[in-house]
């Protein structure tokens, strides 16, 4: 073909056809060198995210660091035990009269029974008086009538080395008994006697009875057998105190009431050392009931009696003196032996539903189980730490116990209405 047969216009064409094409190939590698680095970055943001979660889900799998904790000391557990005390000493009653005696006393409950105990030794001291003055006309001697000679007798035989039975009970009781004869006859009846004078004579008999009680445990003997003596003296000193000084605070009340200017500082003042008195019988008797308690190992029953009748007469003590801390060391070891009751009567009864519902009694079994677990929680809350935890460790499977129970019973329930 000729080159003068050429149209102008295809060079100009296939031109600006090579333009576009590089126009195009340049803005898409534009393009694709600029995607490149976002994608990157993206992908290392979701990297470093997914780690960070790896870490935290890693750190709140790991179990926290278990720390021992350290048992209570000695102190803490008396101070966990003084603060179950109080609370318990709180429910108790605040005022000792008639209703508290006739309740927590055993022998002397009222003015009566004062009465009965003290015309037994009036009895005794007439017998020894009548032979004492029958010995005198023999003799015509002018033999000594002070009933306080007599109540030096006694002491003097209380101070002897190597006494007996037989000894304490002719040489002291017999005396005492004598001198409380004479006096009496000497005053013209009981409540005219000297208040020094019959706290004299408590005194030298609670003394005796330690005595037997001591040559009693020394001889391997028993001890208990002169428990109810020893009890009956200590309830009669309590008794007598109180009638003294509600007569003195009646005696004390007319005098305000009637003659204007007479004292009664002399009167409640001579009631304060009474009351006091009062205390420190009860914390012996509360001594007496808690010692017995320890020593009875054989009738629980028995043991549980003697412990609940000191805790009831030692709570007085701390109702009337603020908290006593004498009586407060022996309530601990009282709480104690009752907590150790109640748990074993919770096993029983927890030993009676099992029986019961194997025997199919379920009435029995519901009755039980109600009893064990009211004991379980009254045994958990007289316990300190430690203690507490082993018995809620027991509690808590009871408590299973129970469920599992009460489920077959609703299921056996449930089979039966659906068979009718």
């Amino acid at each position: 073909m000729s080159p003068k047969k050429i149209n102008p216009i295809i060079p100009l064409v296939v031109g600006i056809v090579c333009i576009g094409a590089a126009l195009v190939g340049g803005t898409v590698a534009f393009m694709q060198t600029g995607e490149k680095p976002t994608s990157t970055a993206k992908t290392s943001v979701r990297k470093i995210s997914t780690v960070k979660k790896g870490v935290v889900a890693a750190k709140e799998s790991e179990p926290p660091p278990v720390v021992e904790k350290e048992p209570p000391t000695p102190a803490e557990l008396r101070k966990q035990t003084t603060r179950i005390l109080i609370a318990r000493i709180k429910d108790t009653p605040t005022e000792l009269n008639e209703e508290w005696l006739g309740q927590y006393m055993r022998y002397i409950r009222t003015e009566k029974d004062l009465d009965v105990f003290f015309s037994e030794y009036l009895s005794s001291g007439k017998k020894h008086t009548d032979h004492y003055n029958r010995a005198q006309l023999a003799s015509k001697k002018l033999l000594i009538q002070d009933p306080r000679y007599f109540v030096s007798q006694a002491s003097e035989i209380l101070f002897e080395k190597d006494n007996n039975e037989k000894t304490l009970l002719k040489g002291v009781k017999s005396n005492l008994a004598q001198a409380l004869y004479m006096e009496q006859q000497e005053v013209d009846g009981l409540k005219n006697m000297d208040e020094a004078f019959v706290g004299n004579f408590f005194k030298k008999l609670l003394r005796m009875y330690e005595m037997l009680e001591e040559i009693e445990q020394r001889d391997g003997g028993n001890p208990d057998r002169w428990l109810e003596d020893h009890v009956r003296i200590l309830e009669a000193s309590v008794m007598d105190r109180y009638l003294r000084i509600k007569r003195r605070l009646e005696i004390a009340r007319s005098k305000k009431d009637g003659t204007a200017g007479q004292s009664i500082a002399g009167a409640l003042f001579r009631t304060d050392r009474l009351e006091k008195l009062i205390n420190e019988n009860l914390l012996h008797l509360g001594k007496v009931y808690h010692q017995a308690s320890v020593r009875e190992v054989v009738d629980y029953r028995l043991r549980q009696s003697y412990a609940d009748q000191a805790f009831h007469l030692l709570a007085m003590i701390c109702q009337r003196v603020e908290m006593s801390g004498d009586a407060i060391n022996v309530l601990r070891e009282i709480n104690d032996i009752q907590r150790d009751y109640l748990h074993r009567l919770a096993r029983t009864s927890w030993k009676r539903a099992q029986l019961a519902v194997a025997a199919g009694e379920a009435v029995q079994a519901n009755e039980n189980f109600f009893v064990a677990t009211q004991r379980y929680l009254k045994t958990m809350s007289l316990s300190v730490e430690g203690k507490r935890e082993q018995i809620a460790v027991e509690y808590v499977i009871l408590k299973k116990e129970i469920a599992k129970w009460k489920s077959g019973s609703q299921t056996e329930e449930a089979t039966v209405g659906a068979e009718l």
